[in-house]
């Protein structure tokens, strides 16, 4: 693979440990929460040895962190249960310390912010904070693997990082799947969705390493993935002393364009613009023939995803006549597409200005898993009104329950009767809580944060230019050349939102995956700069986990283009933003 590194040698700013501010009032909280007292005493003496942290575990059981000491106004923690989890062979797992609890709510009917931490015995003295997903609700527990980790990689936890998350302050299944967004009738509870819970668990956890560990992390690192995106970057704009890197994949930047951009595809399925397996596979065979070859090779996978853009005109497969047919498509059918390929106007500016909500890009109609147009647009049938189907596409459903819950506040609020306009301040209102637009990465970039961002060009549940549309407002605020000091735009072509991707006309998988969490503390921690190409791998899922193929995830605008030679290969491919065309 030809490569090009980057040459800037990124500047290596002085950086605030997280937690520090809460200075000598910890040594108090922790007296009186019947810990240790000691404190942060990080670089002054040896950390405790093993025997001591066993100890320590159950001693946290029952304890609280008051809430006067995290960052924003917060109840009290309560750390519900603390116990040992022996080594596993089978789980990967080192012997840690697993920590349960939950911030109390501070206004009535509102649900607690649960969180789990995990304490290694043996630490490394950084800490990852992992983000939720959806509507969150279900406790995010950081034992599982991160977002696009190569096949047997060790798991955060067993490379020594004390792992947290949270479940962001309610619990989904207290509702049905076809009202992911009913918490949001509580002002506190989609408060604590927006950022306020990813600030209080984060000053959280930070007290229990200190209480433990008996210092403070060293590097403290944020990674997350659609919704965890959104967190991810929200952090980094609300709170940019909090964290020393953030990786943020597919994220969620525009949340209010997004969602509205949900109800602009559901309204044509209304009026016959459902789309059936036998349509959904006529536009990824359309696309697929006339963008395939654009990366210098016809593999089935569409990886000039900006020319792709350029090249393929949906508007030609209609029907002569605008009606239905079998290897054409009709114009309702035409109006659900255009709706989600193409940008979102909104008729009042968002959050930071934003008028338009970018389009999807073309390849990735069909992927793995069932991703792609049937999971997110249409699955064929008539979207239910006013509670929607079960089977009715995600998009559909996210749609529905946000007009019902977050703008309408009405359960039974019919989308079909949705306008903008109607609810102009309410949006608004929304988008200054939920959406992470904010250019201004002055604040962590001076404290010395890094970013790393990925987006997949197949990625139908939101819109990869999203992600693109975001570095560019960075760049243009910044400037290119402080930008490249500590942020990255990586585009991984073809893959879907969950990170797969597969050829089209073979249907083999093609390699996605790569350990972004090892790049990124590269380089928040020994100042090496990310290169301008990633190798994205597809290994064997059994051990030991051969490599199978591989291929470049380029820094944006490029994308691989092959110059010949083995296919499976990253040496056969460049980084380029001009193509074949």
């Amino acid at each position: 693979m030809h490569t090009t590194t980057a040459p800037r040698t990124p500047t290596r700013h002085g950086r605030l440990r997280p937690g520090l501010l809460f200075g000598a009032s910890f040594a108090l909280a922790v007296a009186a929460c019947g810990g240790d007292g000691g404190g942060d005493t990080s670089g002054t003496a040896p950390p405790p040895d093993q025997a001591a942290l066993r100890t320590a575990c159950p001693a946290l059981a029952g304890t609280k962190v008051e809430g006067r000491l995290l960052g924003l106004p917060s109840g009290d923690a309560t750390l519900a249960s603390a116990q040992l989890v022996a080594a596993g062979d089978a789980t990967g797992l080192p012997e840690y310390c697993q920590v349960r609890g939950a911030i109390a709510a501070r206004s009535a009917g509102a649900d607690p912010i649960r969180f789990q931490i995990n304490l290694p015995l043996s630490w490394n003295e950084k800490a990852l904070m992992v983000g939720g997903g959806g509507f969150n609700g279900t406790l995010v527990t950081g034992l599982d693997p991160l977002r696009d980790a190569p096949a047997g990689q060790p798991l955060p936890l067993a490379q020594g990082y004390a792992t947290f998350g949270t479940d962001s302050g309610h619990d989904a299944a207290a509702y049905l799947a076809t009202d992911p967004a009913k918490f949001a009738l509580n002002d506190e509870m989609f408060a604590n969705f927006a950022h306020e819970s990813y600030k209080k668990v984060k000053d959280v956890a930070h007290e229990v390493f200190r209480r433990f560990y008996q210092r403070a992390p060293r590097k403290q690192y944020f990674f997350g993935g659609s919704e965890g995106g959104r967190e991810r970057l929200t952090m980094a704009q609300r709170y940019p002393q909090d964290f020393d890197g953030i990786v943020s994949v597919v994220p969620v930047i525009q949340w209010t364009g997004l969602f509205n951009g949900f109800l602009a595809f559901t309204q044509p399925q209304f009026h016959g613009g459902t789309l059936d397996t036998a349509s959904i596979k006529l536009v990824a065979d359309a696309v697929n023939g006339a963008c395939d070859a654009l990366d210098g090779i016809a593999d089935g996978v569409v990886s000039d995803y900006l020319g792709c853009q350029a090249r393929f005109d949906l508007q030609a497969l209609r029907c002569p006549d605008g009606g239905d047919g079998a290897t054409c498509l009709s114009d309702a059918q035409l109006a659900t597409l255009k709706a989600a390929y193409e940008p979102v106007r909104m008729p009042f500016p968002l959050a930071n200005g934003i008028t338009t909500y970018p389009g999807r890009m073309f390849g990735g109609e069909i992927q793995p898993g069932g991703e792609g147009i049937g999971r997110w647009i249409s699955t064929g049938q008539v979207p239910s009104v006013p509670t929607p189907a079960a089977t009715d596409a995600r998009g559909v459903i996210y749609g529905s329950s946000y007009a019902r819950y977050v703008i309408a506040r009405d359960p039974a609020f019919d989308v079909r009767g949705y306008d903008l306009l109607a609810y102009a301040d309410r949006i608004r209102q929304v988008s200054e809580w939920m959406d992470s637009t904010n250019p201004d990465l002055s604040a962590f970039f001076k404290r010395g944060g890094k970013l790393i961002i990925r987006e997949n060009t197949g990625d139908f549940a939101q819109s990869p230019a999203a992600g693109i549309q975001y570095y560019e407002s960075v760049v243009a605020r910044m400037g290119q050349s402080d930008a490249d000091k500590f942020l990255r735009l990586y585009v991984s072509p073809a893959s879907s939102h969950g990170g797969r991707a597969a050829s089209r006309t073979t249907g083999q998988e093609v390699p996605t995956t790569h350990d972004t969490l090892d790049t990124l503390d590269r380089w928040a921690d020994a100042g090496v700069a990310p290169a301008d190409a990633l190798v994205q791998v597809r290994r064997d899922t059994a051990a030991p986990h051969k490599v199978l193929a591989s291929r470049p995830m380029c820094r944006y605008p490029a994308f691989p283009l092959y110059g010949g030679g083995d296919p499976l290969s990253a040496d056969s491919y460049r980084c380029s933003s001009l193509g074949a065309r």
